[in-house]
C-alpha cells in the first residue's frame, strides 16, 4: 500500500485527463506523475530512502504536490511545514521531525538558512523558484537531473505517510503521524459520502500546509482521478470568478470566514456570482454562525455541508448529511466508520445531550466496524500519544454534546486554542514571549470575537508594581516575534484576574467578561 500508486494509477489509465490548474498551467496526470517521478528520483540521488523524513515548505504551489508525492513513492514521510512560521518555529520542526532534506520557497529561504547552523541532521536544502547557492541546491537542478519514470514501492498498511504539526494547551507543537493506509481509508470514506467522480473539479482555495486541506483538495482530487484547481492565495474576488468560470463542482475545507465575505461582496461583483456548477461546499475551521449560514443560502440559493475534524482525525469526523435534513447549529454527523462518543472528565461516557469531551473512534459493529484508522502517534512524543489516545480512542480536547439523533454540536474548546480565520493560535505560545519582558508579573492571552476572522487574541497584563508599559510595546513584540495571523489585536492592564480554588487565572471568565 503506498498513497502514491493512485496517481500511478490515474496517469496509467488516463493520461491526458486534466489533472492540475494552477493560474495558466494546466497538467495531465501524465505530467503530473512525470514531475513527482522527477523529485523522488533527485531525492534518492541526495541519499533520501524508506521512512526519512523530508519538510516541504511552499505557498499553494504545484511544487508541493509534486514534491509530496515524489517523497512518498520513495516509502518516504512527507513533512508539511507552515509558509507563515518565523526561524525559531521553523527550526523546532525541521529538528524535531529530524528531517534529512527541505524543500523551500524562495522567499522563505532565509527562514530555513537562519537556523541551519543549528540542525545538524539537515544535509539537503532545496531551494523552489530560486537559484543555487553554497550549501543550497535548487529545485530545477533536482529534478531536471532525474527520469521520469519511478515507480512508488511496496509497503505495509501500517508505515508512516505524513507528519504534519498540530499543538495543545501548552504551545508545543506535535507532529501528528498519520499511515498510508489511514489516509487512503479516510479518503475512501469521504468520497463515498461526497459522491467523488473523475468528473468533479476540486476547488482548493486554503493553504495546504495544513493536512486537512492538503487531503481534501490536491490528494483527494488526485485518489479519485478527477481535477483540481489550486488557487495560490485565498481572495474573494478570484475564488467567486474562478468558480464560475471553471465550473468548479466541489470545495472542501473552507472556513466561514470566506462565506462572510462572499454574502458582503458589493452588488456589482456579487451579480457576477454564480454556484449553480457546485454540489457541496464544506465549511470548517470553527463553527459556522447559524445566521451566517442562513445569510449566505439565502443570498444565492445555495447550500453547503458543516465539517468538523482536525489534523489528528484525520480530514472530518463528521458532515452535514446529503441525505437528510441539516441542523444548523451542529456539525453534522458522523462518517459511517466513526464512532463518536461524548466522555466526562474520567473517560466515563455521557448520555445523550450532556456535554462532554469529544472523541472518536473506529465503528466497533456493522460494515464499517474496525475500518478506521486514526492518528497513529505524535512524532517522538509517547506520553503525548497516549494522553490523546487513552482507551482506544482519540480526545480532541473540544466540548460537545449529541442529540437524541446522533448530531453533534460543539460547545467550546476544553483547550484554549484560537481559531482566527481557519488558523489555529495557541494562546501559551504568546504568553511564553511576552512573559520574556521583566516588566510582566503575570499575563493571559484569550479570544475574542471578531466579526470577519471568528477570533482573535487578546492579552490581559499584570504588570510588576512600579513597571510602565504601552499597549502597543507588546503588540509590536508578538509581531516582530511570531506569524502574523498571531498577532494581538488587543491589550488590557489589569490589577488582578479573576482565579480558581487552586489560584489558577480563569480564562473562561475573562473571555465572558470581554463578551459581556
Amino acid at each position: 500500500m503506498n498513497l502514491a500508486a493512485s496517481l500511478e494509477r490515474h496517469a496509467a489509465q488516463s493520461p491526458d485527463k486534466l489533472a492540475l490548474v494552477f493560474k495558466d498551467r494546466l497538467y495531465t496526470y501524465r505530467e503530473y506523475n512525470e514531475q513527482a517521478n522527477r523529485v523522488a528520483n533527485g531525492l534518492r540521488e541526495l541519499g533520501i530512502k524508506r521512512g526519512d523524513r523530508v519538510a516541504i515548505m511552499m505557498p499553494n504551489w504545484p511544487e508541493f504536490v509534486f514534491s509530496v508525492y515524489g517523497v512518498l513513492k520513495l516509502g518516504a514521510i512527507a513533512v508539511g511545514i507552515n509558509v507563515l512560521f518565523k526561524s525559531e518555529e521553523t527550526r523546532y520542526i525541521l529538528d524535531n521531525s529530524q528531517a534529512r532534506a527541505v524543500l523551500v520557497a524562495d522567499h522563505l529561504l532565509s527562514v530555513v538558512q537562519s537556523t541551519r547552523p543549528r540542525l545538524p541532521g539537515l544535509e539537503h536544502v532545496v531551494v523552489v523558484h530560486g537559484e543555487p547557492s553554497e550549501g543550497v541546491l535548487s529545485y530545477q537542478a533536482l529534478v531536471d537531473g532525474s527520469g521520469p519514470e519511478c515507480c512508488a514501492v511496496e509497503l505495509g498498511p501500517d508505515e508512516r505517510a505524513v507528519i504534519f504539526y498540530t499543538s495543545g494547551t501548552t504551545g508545543v507543537p506535535k507532529g501528528a503521524v498519520h499511515t498510508h493506509e489511514a489516509l487512503t481509508v479516510q479518503m475512501n470514506i469521504v468520497s463515498e459520502r461526497f459522491s467523488v467522480s473523475q468528473q468533479d473539479i476540486i476547488d482548493t482555495v486554503m493553504p495546504i500546509f495544513s493536512l486537512s486541506i492538503l487531503l481534501n483538495g490536491p490528494i483527494i482530487a488526485v485518489h479519485n482521478g478527477c481535477t483540481c484547481y489550486l488557487m495560490e492565495r485565498y481572495n474573494v474576488v478570484d475564488y467567486v470568478r474562478h468558480i464560475k468560470e471553471w465550473e468548479i463542482t466541489l470545495c472542501f475545507g473552507a472556513v466561514p470566514t470566506i462565506f462572510v465575505e462572499v454574502a458582503r461582496l458589493p452588488e456589482e461583483i456579487g451579480r457576477e456570482v454564480d454556484f449553480s456548477s457546485l454540489r457541496y461546499i464544506t465549511s470548517g475551521g470553527a463553527p459556522m454562525p447559524a445566521d451566517t449560514r442562513r445569510e449566505f443560502e439565502a443570498k444565492y440559493n445555495f447550500r453547503f455541508m458543516h465539517a468538523y475534524g482536525g489534523t489528528e482525525g484525520p480530514i472530518m469526523v463528521s458532515t452535514d448529511p446529503v441525505d437528510r435534513e441539516r441542523k444548523f447549529d451542529s456539525v453534522g454527523m458522523p462518517l459511517p466508520h466513526i464512532k463518536v462518543k461524548i466522555v466526562d472528565d474520567n473517560d466515563n461516557e455521557v448520555p445523550t445531550g450532556i456535554i462532554g469531551e469529544i472523541c472518536s473512534g473506529p465503528q466497533t459493529e456493522g460494515p464499517y466496524a474496525g475500518v478506521y484508522k486514526m492518528l497513529k502517534e505524535y512524532w517522538r512524543m509517547p506520553e503525548a500519544t497516549a494522553e490523546t489516545l487513552r482507551g482506544g480512542y482519540l480526545h480532541w480536547g473540544d466540548l460537545g454534546y449529541l442529540d437524541e439523533d446522533g448530531y453533534l454540536y460543539i460547545v467550546d474548546r476544553k483547550k484554549d486554542m484560537i481559531i482566527r480565520g481557519g488558523l489555529n493560535v495557541y494562546p501559551k505560545e504568546l504568553e511564553l514571549v511576552l512573559y520574556e519582558d521583566t516588566r510582566i508579573l503575570e499575563c493571559a492571552v484569550v479570544g475574542v470575537p471578531h466579526e470577519r476572522l471568528g477570533e482573535v487574541p487578546k492579552a490581559y497584563i499584570l504588570l510588576r508594581a512600579g513597571a510602565q508599559a504601552t499597549e502597543q510595546e507588546f503588540i509590536d513584540m508578538i509581531r516582530n516575534r511570531l506569524a502574523k495571523y498571531k498577532a494581538l489585536e488587543y491589550v488590557e492592564f489589569v490589577q488582578s484576574f479573576p482565579r480558581n480554588a487552586m489560584g489558577k487565572i480563569l480564562k473562561r471568565e475573562l473571555r465572558d467578561q470581554t463578551r459581556a
